[in-house]
């Protein structure tokens, strides 16, 4: 997908064209160790739109500066898009590295240097595994 590129400037103007709040499209993500549940209201035909190889759609993402750890993934995988004028714009990510505390506030800004939190939906058709998202120094622990 094609969309502009993200300046100060357009940061503002899709602030502004939203009356302070920032709209974001919907972002779906695959996972190919899990069955979608088919709740999350998608069309029949768009729940394995990334292929089968890849796995069928089941979680939902919401406010994400964090790309999706599939392999095989496309390159904005489980990033957030802000829309503007009912088009993808740019992501929210690049917002937040452009426009840092003016967009998240000084504390978070100061603390963390991006936005550090999304939240999920998701649509799975059973339990997801016992699993951990712990980074390399976490794991050198156990």
């Amino acid at each position: 997908m094609t969309t502009a590129p993200a300046t100060p400037a357009a940061v503002r103007n899709a602030i502004g064209s939203g009356g302070g709040i920032l709209r974001l499209a919907p972002t779906w993500v695959p996972r190919s160790f899990l069955m979608p549940g088919r709740r999350v209201k998608l069309a029949p035909q768009d729940i394995y739109a990334y292929g089968a190889h890849r796995g069928g759609i089941d979680e939902r993402w919401f406010a994400s500066t964090t790309p999706a750890a599939n392999e095989n993934r496309v390159p904005d995988e489980g990033l957030s898009y802000i829309v503007v004028g009912n088009q993808k714009a740019f992501t929210l990510a690049d917002a937040v590295g452009l426009e840092g505390a003016r967009l998240i506030g000084k504390p978070l800004w100061d603390k963390y240097q991006r936005w550090p939190v999304y939240s999920k939906f998701f649509d799975n058709l059973g339990p997801i595994p016992h699993h951990m998202h712990q980074n390399n120094q976490q794991a050198a622990l156990v």
